[in-house]
């Protein structure tokens, strides 16, 4: 999604705390709106429902990769839609979607069918791919303050986080019932997001039917040839879509895994929820870690603790549930630290075009990984096939590190 950027903020309005309660109800119903957005009914299970429904373990990597085919597909024509649509619109296109996607889980039975709606699935995700923090900013610079964006937009993230939570518990439970029901769950959810986007207002441009600002392809063509390739960004993509890839492939078994390790799947939901809660801790003690390492001194890392807690799974079954709890928390501040080096060597002018092109990058990597780590867990099993891939990256990274730093020195602050 490339939403449209107004830059220099603004910040001369009404605080929240002084707001009238129009514009309080208002931003309640975007926190209801994010807790919307949680799958968490589906979290536990996903893997489990499609190993049930007779895909094999490469299958199952094969189908999440096309997942990341259709982000990468339609990221930049979305962006024209929600230009064109307003983002409000474009959010509620991307619920219907949604939703839609989820009950197609309920229906589909074989490779054919699941990677059709796992294409269809992504692309859904991309409509919403940045036009809820477009909208989000859009309103708070026509109705209060733009100062109020980071503690709001935190608030939304807690509000996905404990529905994620609360979810996935109540997924594991109903899985055990009938297989299809957390989908079905899950999908009332995120219809009720389109009830509360409609009682959300229209940003002023779009109400007034002005419609979104232009975006030129060859301007854009022009901002990534000159930044995304720019040595300070283009090593640290590669970088760190390495190191990310290894959490995403990761992410499909831990499921299998842990059921193995001898953890019932009606407690999948419990496990979740404790990896959604340790994530939550971990991201609020984001900048602690930050002064203690700085973002260089993290990467330079990451990619070998990675490795080594994710060894640990072949010296004990059971030492499979603290691996899956550390690789989310170094997954959960991989990603921050990687935001805050790429906002931080942009400039607001051609921002969005060049991280739109670093997420396809990304997703490329992803969908390399799930893909290629899925046919691998064929043939060697699951553990065997993550803890490999992610001590051949440690040794990939550690290799790119001697030709070239990714992250700066300049930027060991």
């Amino acid at each position: 999604m490339v939403p449209s950027e107004r830059w220099p903020p603004v910040s001369e309005g009404t605080r929240l705390a002084d707001a009238d309660w129009s514009e309080r109800l208002l931003i309640w119903k975007f926190y209801a709106y994010r807790a919307s957005t949680s799958e968490g009914f589906v979290y536990p299970i996903i893997t489990l429902y499609l190993l049930s429904r007779g895909l094999s373990n490469g299958a199952v990597g094969f189908v999440n990769g096309l997942f990341f085919v259709g982000v990468i597909a339609a990221e930049i024509p979305t962006g024209y839609v929600g230009d064109a649509i307003g983002r409000r619109n474009s959010l509620i296109l991307s619920s219907i979607a949604m939703t839609v996607s989820l009950l197609a889980f309920t229906v589909a039975g074989s490779v054919a069918t699941f990677s059709a709606v796992y294409v269809f699935w992504g692309v859904a995700l991309t409509f919403r791919s940045g036009s809820g923090s477009a909208y989000l900013y859009d309103t708070l610079e026509e109705r209060l303050d733009t100062e109020e964006y980071t503690a709001i937009s935190g608030r939304g993230g807690a509000a996905f986080l404990v529905t994620s939570a609360a979810t996935s518990v109540a997924g594991g439970l109903l899985f055990a019932v009938d297989r299809r029901l957390p989908f079905v769950a899950a999908a009332a959810v995120t219809a009720s997001g389109i009830l509360i986007l409609l009682s959300m207002p229209q940003t002023e441009q779009y109400a007034d039917g002005d419609g979104g600002e232009s975006f030129s392809a060859a301007a854009a063509y022009r901002t990534v040839r000159e930044k995304f390739l720019a040595p300070s960004l283009r090593t640290f993509i590669v970088y760190t879509a390495l190191l990310l890839s290894i959490p995403e492939l990761a992410d499909l078994y831990i499921q299998p895994i842990v059921v193995d390790a001898g953890v019932p799947e009606a407690w999948l939901g419990v496990l979740y929820a404790a990896f959604m809660l340790l994530t939550a801790v971990a991201s609020y003690n984001v900048d602690r870690v930050r002064s203690w390492v700085g973002i260089r001194g993290w990467f330079t890392v990451a990619p070998v603790l990675l490795a080594a807690v994710l060894a640990g799974m072949l010296l004990a079954p059971w030492l499979a549930v603290p691996a899956f709890v550390g690789m989310r928390v170094i997954k959960s501040l991989s990603y921050t630290f990687r935001g805050q080096y790429l906002n931080d060597h942009l400039p607001s002018l051609g921002r969005a075009t060049v991280l739109s092109t670093a997420s396809m990058v990304y997703g490329l990597s992803f969908a390399v990984f799930r893909v290629g780590g899925g046919a691998v867990a064929d043939i060697v099993g699951p553990t065997r096939a993550i803890v490999g891939l992610a001590l051949l990256v440690a040794v990939l990274t550690q290799g790119i590190r001697l030709v070239e730093q990714p992250v700066q020195a300049s930027d060991e602050y």
